[in-house]
């Protein structure tokens, strides 16, 4: 029997400089000159992607919408059929990361797949632009929702006897964003360490959830009936229509299960990254499908009473574990799930950050790629870093107008993310069915053959139709205080870029995938 040699330090080192060749030799063939530290292991790359997603928290954070408006079996059913689409999605975009591994993530690719079309250029504007309203959303919505939630947890120490301001909500908001963002400004290998927990806390925290919560509804005698669970459907909305009523739902899961290359725009700084951003992608996403899924029965399971939701907490999820394990136990597992939040809110930031750097080294921004400077000290884009924080800030302005326009960011988050990823997966699977030689996809080692073109054909029809759903308003009657402001948000992004490309974008937009020989006719 033979054992196997321990290698020295040197063959070792040795090993990570050929890892990291390889990985630049793909970026160079990409057009692109790495300034980050590759410093994130498999293992952070799939926490980070899993905490993205963030299941327990992301739950919280949207439940109110399918249960409140649609009721328990909205919630279920919405999650399971909503998961097979954002897989399909998911798929899709894991095919464009492996074959385009660079921060640009889906944006990116959609340079490259476009990259000898004469429009092609103008296209990928449009869509850089699409990509920085989504990722800033995501952040952004990410942090109220924790401001919330810490709130929530007061008010459940206090016994109900305490409402949070809008100032409170929101200057506890600000300073999670100016919080997060300190954090973030450290250097990439200081990550790996409390990055590689995030994905154990989050399944612990979840798997209790789905123990606890049924079990404590049946010790006080106030579980709900399978029938009631699986089968009851309320119109909330106003409407005057069930399945619109139904479909409302596809908030939660669609909201949870986004920004799929969120842990592509880190694949400057990820060893491997062709292979482990596609497979942290993948199964991230089968994890919180399966785990989420089975949160969302148990809180189902522990309704007492419908139309007492959403309670003094205003949120549906710590009304649940407050009626279900009583004060103290639904602060211990409250406080896990608000730390979980922190962590996906600390994720998706960071996430956002990248793709402003990447799109700013493009030059799609008026800013002269100032966003896109790297700080020598931390060696992370740190001009990016401090613009985002500020921005997420703003954002949050929006709650003054209305509690409806601030839940307009949680729909804009989807919409604008799925949006970006459907266009480079439509470019892909149009080349591929006409054989167009102006749009080419070259696949990378994640790659699913013509299996692959299928999956994209139904993640673009999935995607139109969670899209139809998400910009809809979501109460009648439709006043200015109810309107969703997320359709005529997004049509104003695109038009504002299309516009902004035609008088001034096509002098300084120059990404690395453009072809400059090619004569583009806008």
């Amino acid at each position: 029997m033979s054992v196997e040699r321990e290698k020295t330090p040197l063959e070792v080192d040795f090993e990570v400089t050929q890892v990291l060749d390889t990985d630049d030799a793909a970026l160079t063939r990409l057009g692109i000159s790495r300034e980050l530290r590759r410093e994130l292991t498999s293992w952070s790359t799939l926490s980070i992607a899993f905490s993205i997603f963030g299941c327990v928290a992301t739950i919280a954070s949207t439940v109110n919408t399918p249960i409140l408006l649609g009721g328990p079996a909205s919630a279920i059913w919405t999650w399971f059929l909503g998961f097979w689409g954002c897989l399909a999605i998911a798929v899709s975009v894991a095919e464009l990361v492996s074959a385009y591994p660079s921060s640009s993530g889906a944006y990116g690719a959609t340079g490259y797949v476009f990259a000898g079309h004469r429009y092609g250029k103008g296209i990928t504007y449009v869509n850089a632009w699409i990509t920085t309203v989504g990722q800033l959303a995501v952040p952004a919505s990410g942090n109220f929702a924790c401001s919330q939630m810490v709130w929530a947890a007061v008010t459940i120490a206090k016994d109900g006897n305490f409402t949070a301001t809008k100032g409170e909500v929101l200057g506890l908001y600000c300073l999670l964003n100016v919080l997060m963002g300190a954090f973030n400004a450290l250097p990439t290998r200081t990550l790996n360490g409390p990055t590689s927990l995030w994905m154990w806390v989050n399944l612990a925290t979840s798997l209790t959830v789905i123990i606890a919560v049924p079990i404590g509804a049946a010790h006080r005698h106030a579980l709900a009936s399978s029938r009631f669970v699986w089968t009851a459907i309320v119109d909330g909305s106003g409407w005057g229509n069930k399945p619109f009523a139904f479909f409302l739902g596809l908030l939660c899961v669609q909201w949870v299960m986004t920004d799929y290359d969120g842990v592509a725009h880190l694949s400057e700084e990820i060893k491997h990254a062709a292979i482990a951003a596609p497979v942290s992608i993948i199964v991230s996403l089968v994890s919180t499908g399966v785990i989420g899924f089975g949160v969302i029965v148990a809180l189902c399971y522990g309704i007492r009473d419908l139309k007492a939701l959403p309670g003094p907490t205003s949120m549906v999820f710590p009304q649940i574990l407050w009626d279900t394990l009583g004060k103290n136990g639904a602060l211990v597992l409250w406080s896990f799930v608000i730390l979980i939040q922190i962590f996906t809110s600390l994720a998706v930031q960071l996430a956002c950050v990248r793709s402003m750097y990447a799109i700013s080294r493009d030059g799609a921004f008026p800013d002269k790629r100032i966003l896109s400077r790297v700080w020598r000290v931390t060696e992370t884009p740190m001009n990016a870093l401090v613009v985002t924080v500020i921005l997420q800030c703003l954002f949050g302005l929006l709650y003054l107008a209305s509690y409806t326009a601030i839940n307009a960011v949680f729909s804009i988050t989807a919409v604008a993310l799925d949006l970006s990823y459907i266009i480079p997966t439509a470019g892909k699977l149009y080349g591929y069915l006409s054989g167009s030689c102006e749009i080419r996809f070259q696949p990378g080692p994640f790659y699913l053959g013509r299996w692959g073109y299928a999956i994209n054909a139904y993640a673009i029809l999935w995607t139109i139709f969670e899209t139809g759903i998400l910009i809809m308003p979501q109460v009648y009657p439709v006043t200015s205080s109810t309107m969703n402001y997320a359709g005529p948000i997004m049509v104003g992004v695109v038009v504002f870029s299309g516009v902004w490309y035609n008088l001034c974008g096509k002098r300084t937009y120059w990404p690395a995938h453009y072809a400059g020989n090619q004569t583009e006719n806008t």
